[in-house]
C-alpha cells in the first residue's frame, strides 16, 4: 500500500463517514470495480477510524467535556445511593439517552453464527458482488436527508432527547453502521429530526453516538486485518483522517444550519440511482457467467 493510498484513503473515508455519503456504499463500490469481495480488512483502516474519532471529539470537545462529566456523575450518584436519572437536567438526560442508544447498538455485536455477529453479517453488502442493494440504500439516505431538510425548514424546537428517538436510532444504527449506502452520522441525524428534534440537538446527539462506534470498529479492525501498514501510513492515516474529520465537521454543521444539506441530499439519490442501474446490469451479466 503506497503512502499515496494511504493519504487519499485518511481523508476519503473521514469525509465519507462524516457527511451522510456512507462510507461503507464507496468502499463497496471500490471493491465491486477492482473485483474484491473478500471482505478483508487492513490496519490502516482501523487506525483511520479511531483518527476520525478522535477528530470528532476535538470538534465538538464542549459536547464531550459535557457528557463526560455527566456520565461520572451518574456513577457518582449511583454510590452514593441517589437515584441518578431523577435529574432531568438538560445535560444528564441528553447523556442517559445516548447511553440508551448506545446500548441497544451493542445488539449487532451478537453472534450469529460462522465466527460472524450481525455487524459482520449486514457488512457483506460491501462485497455481494453486486451494486444494486448499494444504489437503493444510498437513495434512501438521500431520501432521508431531504425530508430532515423539509422538516427543518417548518422547525422543530425539541429540548432533548427523549426515550422513543434515543430507543428509534440505537434500532437504526444496527443497520445504519454496516449496511452499505446508509449513514450512521446522517441517518441519525435525520430520524431525529424527523422525530421533533432541533438540527443542533440532533447533530450534536449523531456525533456523540458516532465515536463509541468508531472506537470499537477501529479496535477490531485492527485485530482481525489481513493487511498491515508501516509506521509513516499509520501517523499520516492518524493524523490527516483527525484533521479531515475535524473540518468535515465544521463544515457540515455549516450545510445545517443553512439547509444545504439538501445538495447532499439530492447528490446521495442520484448517484444511488445510477449506482443501482449498474447493480442490476452486474445481476444479469454475472448470472451468465
Amino acid at each position: 500500500m503506497s503512502i499515496l493510498t494511504a493519504i487519499f484513503q485518511a481523508i476519503f473515508q473521514a469525509i465519507t463517514w462524516v457527511f451522510p455519503l456512507s462510507e461503507n456504499a464507496y468502499s463497496s463500490m471500490f471493491h465491486d470495480f477492482s473485483s474484491r469481495f473478500s471482505g478483508e480488512n487492513s490496519a490502516l483502516t482501523g487506525i483511520v477510524h479511531i483518527g476520525i474519532a478522535l477528530g470528532i471529539i476535538i470538534a465538538m470537545y464542549k459536547a464531550f467535556l459535557s457528557g463526560g462529566k455527566e456520565f461520572f456523575g451518574i456513577f457518582t450518584d449511583l454510590f452514593s445511593h441517589k437515584k441518578p436519572f431523577a435529574n432531568q437536567k438538560p445535560g444528564r438526560q441528553f447523556t442517559s439517552m445516548s447511553l440508551v442508544t448506545m446500548a441497544i447498538m451493542l445488539l449487532g455485536l451478537i453472534p450469529c453464527g460462522k465466527g460472524r455477529i450481525v455487524y459482520s453479517l449486514l457488512n457483506t453488502t460491501c462485497y455481494n458482488q453486486t451494486l444494486l442493494d448499494d444504489g437503493i440504500f444510498l437513495a434512501v439516505t438521500g431520501l432521508l436527508v431531504l425530508l430532515a431538510c423539509k422538516k427543518m425548514a417548518v422547525g422543530n424546537t425539541a429540548s432533548n432527547v427523549s426515550l422513543l428517538p434515543a430507543i428509534a436510532v440505537g434500532v437504526a444504527g444496527i443497520l445504519l453502521i454496516p449496511v452499505s449506502g446508509l449513514s450512521l452520522v446522517g441517518g441519525v441525524f435525520c430520524i431525529l429530526v424527523l422525530l421533533g428534534v432541533s438540527k443542533n440537538l440532533a447533530f450534536r446527539y449523531s456525533a456523540v453516538i458516532s465515536v463509541p462506534a468508531l472506537v470499537i470498529m477501529g479496535i477490531v479492525e485492527l485485530c482481525v486485518n489481513t493487511t498491515s501498514a508501516t509506521v509513516l501510513q499509520i501517523i499520516l492515516g492518524l493524523v490527516l483522517s483527525a484533521v479531515a474529520a475535524f473540518l468535515s465537521v465544521r463544515v457540515l454543521k455549516f450545510m445545517v444550519d443553512k439547509l444545504y444539506i439538501k445538495y447532499i441530499g439530492i447528490y446521495d439519490i442520484s448517484l444511488g440511482v445510477i449506482t443501482a442501474i449498474i447493480g442490476i446490469f452486474e445481476l444479469v451479466f454475472r448470472s451468465r457467467v
